[in-house]
């Protein structure tokens, strides 16, 4: 749940906290992203991390707008498209392009 949906402000979602420890928590937000989305560039493996991956996004989002806003709809809902769609077609070039590895994958 968002911290609107708890009825929180953001002064309660952060804890209290300083500007200071905000700044950090969003350094360390966008870090933690950077981290899950280059994680999820490896197929199969995006398919939990992209979730952590929108999650870290999320929260950027709210500390970044100071809780006005909770990010582009439109940016996790094409993350989110990467998670299902993109690794089997992947794959499948992968595989047609790969002969010994498209062979493996077939039983030949």
């Amino acid at each position: 749940m968002s911290r609107a949906q708890l009825g929180m402000s953001f002064e309660e979602w952060t804890g209290y906290a300083s500007e200071e420890e905000i700044a950090a928590m969003k350094q360390t937000t966008k870090k933690r992203f950077t981290i899950f989305l280059l994680l999820s560039l490896i197929p199969l493996l995006n398919w939990i991390t992209m979730g952590l991956a929108i999650f870290c996004y999320n929260n950027y989002s709210i500390l970044k707008s100071r809780g006005r806003s909770n990010g582009s709809d439109l940016f996790r809902f094409i993350l989110m498209l990467y998670a299902f769609f993109i690794p089997p077609i992947l794959m499948v070039q992968l595989c047609v392009k790969i002969e010994a590895l498209g062979h493996k994958v077939i039983g030949w």
